[in-house]
């Protein structure tokens, strides 16, 4: 639930009261990373279970395009920058869960789920990168 996907996003928008440096903090570095870690550590002892990679895989999809929509409809700038956090979570949920799949079906050395767990870690340090950086710019222009 604190890596804010679909249906335990909610609290992640209202986490937008706080002052910028925190909001920076929360969406960039430990706070909706932590969940997503620890699904990356687990991938090769839950791959087992075809019910785990599809539940991952679909939780991440509906989160992606859940986020992705509702901040269009945002006219706050945290707003929208926390509901893209929420869609970038989902987006990094769903390639773990797709890499997931073919590791169950043809073990680690596969080069689908090399190259999908690989893009998902690198994309965690790339979101806390820019997210974090994007964020102080949003409280300079606030």
């Amino acid at each position: 639930t604190n890596s804010a996907q679909f249906p335990f996003y909610i609290w992640l928008p209202d986490a937008m009261e706080a002052p910028t440096p925190v909001s920076a903090y929360l969406h960039s570095a430990t706070m909706v990373k932590a969940g997503i870690y620890l699904i990356a550590r687990f991938t090769p002892v839950f791959a087992i279970s075809q019910g785990w990679i599809w539940t991952v895989t679909l939780f991440g999809l509906v989160t992606l395009f859940w986020g992705s929509l509702n901040a269009t409809k945002q006219q706050d700038l945290k707003g929208i920058l926390a509901f893209s956090t929420v869609s970038q979570l989902g987006m990094i949920m769903s390639m773990l869960g797709i890499g997931a799949v073919s590791y169950h079906y043809t073990g680690a050395q596969n080069q689908f789920y090399v190259a999908a767990y690989s893009a998902a870690i690198f994309h965690l340090i790339n979101h806390a990168t820019f997210k974090g950086a994007l964020f102080m710019i949003t409280g300079a222009v606030d």
